[in-house]
Parts: structure tokens; sequence; C-alpha cells
């Protein structure tokens, strides 16, 4: 019960809290202008549809590499820690 009303109190507090923002003119433009590209994007990507696909593929093939990259660089660190301690422990 507890959980449902924050939800509510938080999507309510977010709704107002736009509203209220909306009340200033340059917000209202950066709205206008952003609304305007998103539009202009999405009827693009609805008649290329293959461009979307291989601009997803290429977003989640270069997430993948800067993933693997820090996982490795990562898993490098632990080894050198791992090596630090055993010295430390021969002493």
């Amino acid at each position: 019960m507890g959980k449902q009303k924050l939800v509510k109190g938080i999507i309510f507090g977010a709704v107002i809290g736009g509203l209220v923002s909306l009340g200033d003119r340059d917000t209202r433009r950066y709205v206008r202008s952003k609304c305007q590209v998103t539009k202009q994007r999405a009827q693009f990507y609805i008649k290329n549809p293959s461009d979307l696909v291989r601009e997803l593929n290429q977003f989640y093939q270069k997430g993948s590499e800067q993933l693997s990259t820090g996982l490795s660089q990562a898993l490098e660190i632990l080894n050198q820690l791992q090596e630090m301690t055993r010295k430390i422990d021969k002493k």
C-alpha cells in the first residue's frame, strides 16, 4: 500500500513540477524545439526502419565494447592488487 502511494506521489510531483516549469518562456521554447526534433526523428525512423535497426546495433556494439574494456581493466587492477598482497604476505 505504501509503495503505491510513493510511486503515485513521485509521478504526481513530476507532472506538477513539469507544468510549473512550463510557465517560463525559455523552457516552453526548449520543450517545443525538442518535441519537433523528436517528431522529425520518429518520422524518419518510421520511413526508414532499417536505419533504426542499424543504429541500435551500433549503439549495442559500442556499449558492449566499452563494458568489455571496463571489465578487463577492473580484472587487471584486481590481479595487480592480488600480486601486491602476495608480496606483502611474503614479507
